[in-house]
């Protein structure tokens, strides 16, 4: 789809320890505080797969994990706690995003200072984990040592896991389209923007193992004949989407898929693909979202993309006031750019039908069964980091979905989608220490997510949230 055309276009900390009482969490400075422990008093827990809020409830926190939860104000706080008094808040569990790629989302070069922002940006805005599939910045050679840069603290960042560099076939998607380079273009140029060029004779195994040991921990593959106005480019093959399918699933790895049309998910579910990773802009019928539910197929609906992409056909500068409250101005700036704005990927009528289409689409899987986590596609133009897991909730719940409804997705459901059920998603003893603390109930109102008053990611309070009042 020629929407993807700006998809993949822009592939372009607590250090001191105290004991303190926040009785305004928002008003947490930008001083930092080690991780263990915190006591947060008497907040209303949000269950969003169940749809409930607890009674006012306390919860230990201590070593990145939540440790005790019990009725509010009978946990005594431990010798060198931070106290956090949650009173009138509710504690929603960290926000997942399941695609979204190592940047600003602006039209500016993607550099190692941009990454750095755009990853605690993703903190700010309460998204506590991210899976990055593929680019530039996250491919095979890069992806070990961003995650151990954020796992040594030298950069503040949510919980990373991705697929490494994405693959696909020579002179296809995004290679020739998007990069416009020639099919013989050597592999370590490709690479470098975090993309691997199946070529023939490639021992597919082998480089399943290979991600698998810088630490991937899914693959992705992209299923495109296109998209126009390139189309038709060469796409994988279907034996070479088995073959890695086969090699994916023999190292217990998932793999998804970039598709923008109907055919290309039946492609995909015919192989035995775990999900794909935008929802198709053509409309999905019946018989196929049945299948896609027999079988557990994962699907992102990425919404923040097709919005990116109406904003831009329309030649708009971004106008959310949550959006400009936290995104970094020169971000903001680069989109409004008469020469950027001239570039517009899509027309009005084109980009109107991608979102429209979008909409019904989540409609029609959420209705038949079909698993959804939240995925925004960040870091194609106005698809900025953290900010957009919000945007994607409010559209889904345009599509018919329930607060409660998105609000699983952005939690459970990216955390089942990560196979990390038993550790990340929910409220509970022995989970990761990873939630939002709001001014307003979420379940009552999906903007009320944007009511951030506290973050506290692995343990951590995150300085400077951004909030709505």
């Amino acid at each position: 789809m020629s929407a993807l055309k700006s998809s993949l276009a822009l592939f372009a900390l607590f250090a001191a320890s105290c004991t303190s009482t926040l009785s305004q969490p928002r008003a947490v400075s930008e001083t930092t505080f080690d991780a263990t422990p915190i006591l947060v008093r008497g907040v209303s827990i949000v269950h969003p797969s169940k749809g409930t809020v607890d009674a006012p409830s306390d919860i230990l926190i201590d070593g990145g994990k939540i440790i005790e939860i019990a009725p509010g104000g009978t946990l005594l706080a431990p010798s060198r706690a931070m106290t956090i008094d949650g009173s009138g808040k509710f504690a929603l569990p960290g926000l997942i995003d399941v695609h979204a790629h190592v940047g600003e989302g602006g039209a500016m070069p993607n550099t190692d200072a941009s990454r750095a922002r755009a990853l605690n940006q993703f903190l700010r805005y309460g998204v506590t984990t991210v899976f990055v599939p593929g680019a530039t910045g996250a491919g095979d050679a890069d992806w070990p040592q961003l995650r151990q840069r954020c796992t040594s603290g030298e950069l503040s960042c949510p919980d990373l896991f991705g697929t490494g560099s994405l693959i696909t076939a020579p002179g296809s998607h995004p290679v020739s389209t998007i990069f416009g380079m020639p099919d013989d273009v050597p592999a370590a140029t490709t690479e470098s923007r975090g993309v691997t060029l199946l070529r023939p004779g490639t021992d597919v195994a082998k480089l399943v193992r290979n991600k698998k040991a810088a630490g991937a921990t899914a693959i992705k593959i992209v299923i495109e004949d296109g998209p126009p106005p390139w189309y038709p480019k060469p796409r994988l093959s279907d034996d070479d989407i088995d073959r890695i399918v086969s090699a994916a699933h023999a190292e217990s790895m998932p793999v998804f898929a970039h598709v923008s049309s109907v055919d290309q998910v039946r492609i995909a579910l015919e192989a035995g693909v775990d999900g794909i990773m935008h929802g198709p802009t053509d409309l999905l019928p019946p018989e196929l979202t049945r299948k896609m539910a027999e079988r557990g197929m994962w699907y992102v609906p990425t919404f923040s993309l097709y919005d990116g992409i109406l904003t831009w056909a329309l030649k708009q500068k971004e106008a959310d006031p949550y959006a400009l409250k936290g995104v970094a101005p020169e971000v903001i700036d680069s989109l409004a750019l008469s020469e950027f704005l001239a570039e517009a990927a899509e027309d009005e009528a084109g980009a109107r039908t991608y979102l429209t289409n979008a909409l019904e689409n989540l409609k029609r899987v959420s209705g038949a069964g079909v698993p959804i986590a939240l995925g925004s596609d960040v870091n194609n133009p106005f698809v900025y980091p953290g900010y957009s897991a919000h945007e994607e909730l409010t559209f889904m719940v345009r599509a018919g979905l329930t607060p409660a409804q998105a609000l699983s997705a952005a939690t459970a459901g990216g955390a089942a989608f990560l196979q990390l059920s038993r550790q990340l998603g929910r409220i509970e003893v022995g989970f990761e220490a990873d939630l939002l603390l709001l001014d307003r109930n979420p379940l009552e109102r999906i903007q009320n997510s944007r009511t951030i008053a506290a973050v506290i990611t692995n343990g951590k309070v995150v300085p400077r949230v951004v909030s709505v009042e």
